[in-house]
């Protein structure tokens, strides 16, 4: 058995081979600027703050407080993994954006990963809403990620991703404890028997969607329309209608006027999915549901 001395030059050099790939203690940007990409901009949704029963002060707090917590995750992520061995799991989202947004300021706050572009895998749909395709290559510009664009299942497109790209080892997902079959995920877990072999990395698992708002209003960082449109939860144009429960209706006729915009059904988890229809009895296991 190595004495205690030799194990500490042991780890000593495993560090020191490490040391390239691993991220620097730095603080966490306080807001994103936009258009980084050649003075691209894209137009970026607004929160009012008198949807909140809190003070911008202490949405400000909590939500530093959360991503603290975040970038101490990755960190130790990227202790396990290098770079090249991640990836993102993409679906134009709010979830995932938030996740993407996340990453996307964690590389750039790190010299040795600021010239990395994020793999990111993007399930395509022939049902696909246009907004949430154009809002993928917007976010394509933006963040200037490495988008994978792959036909669904996403069973399929993983294992695709697993022989063209055999380094990579994990996924960043925008799971959420309120997603079907998600319940009883773990922030590391891996892929169930018989899924291609990857970590799957969920960083706001316990996030509740006021949570998901605030960061996009704090960090002021944009999101697919749709969810201005009354939209909550986003599939694709044949199981996703905006939410009933925004319904702005004539008092006169009953008619159906608009929908007002998703983030004001913000403390209502458990109505969040109340514009899709039911999805089909089976485990997914990478949900590719965008949310």
């Amino acid at each position: 058995m190595p004495n205690k001395i030799q194990l500490f030059k042991k780890i000593l050099r495993v560090t020191k081979l490490l040391n390239p790939y691993l991220p620097q203690k730095t603080k966490f940007p306080q807001q994103m600027e936009v258009g980084i990409n050649n003075g691209t901009q894209f137009p970026i949704q607004k929160l009012d703050l008198k949807q909140y029963n809190n003070s911008c002060d202490e949405i400000s707090e909590k939500v530093h407080d959360k991503v603290n917590n975040l970038v101490e995750l990755l960190h130790e992520v990227f202790q396990l993994y290098k770079p090249n061995e991640v990836m993102l799991s993409f679906n134009g989202g709010k979830d995932c954006t938030v996740v993407l947004h996340l990453l996307h300021n964690f590389y750039q706050a790190n010299p040795c990963l600021q010239h990395i572009r994020i793999p990111t895998l993007y399930i395509t749909d022939p049902d696909a809403f246009e907004e949430v395709d154009e809002f993928v290559e917007e976010c394509e510009k933006l963040f200037s990620i490495d988008v994978i664009r792959k036909p669904g299942p996403i069973k399929k497109a993983l294992e695709e991703i697993c022989i063209e790209r055999p380094h990579i080892k994990a996924v960043f997902m925008g799971c959420r404890r309120t997603d079907p079959y998600c319940e009883n995920l773990k922030t590391m877990q891996p892929t169930d028997a018989g899924w291609p072999p990857l970590m799957r990395i969920n960083p706001i698992l316990d996030w509740r969607c006021r949570d998901v708002w605030q960061y996009l209003y704090l960090y002021k960082v944009p999101y697919c329309n749709l969810y201005q449109k009354g939209y909550t939860s986003i599939g694709n144009k044949k199981n996703t209608v905006p939410n009933p429960y925004l319904r702005v209706v004539d008092e006169t006729t009953g008619a159906i006027v608009s929908y007002r915009p998703g983030h004001e059904l913000i403390d209502n988890d458990d109505l969040e999915r109340a514009g899709r229809f039911k999805p089909p009895k089976e485990n997914t296991n990478v949900n590719s549901a965008a949310k």
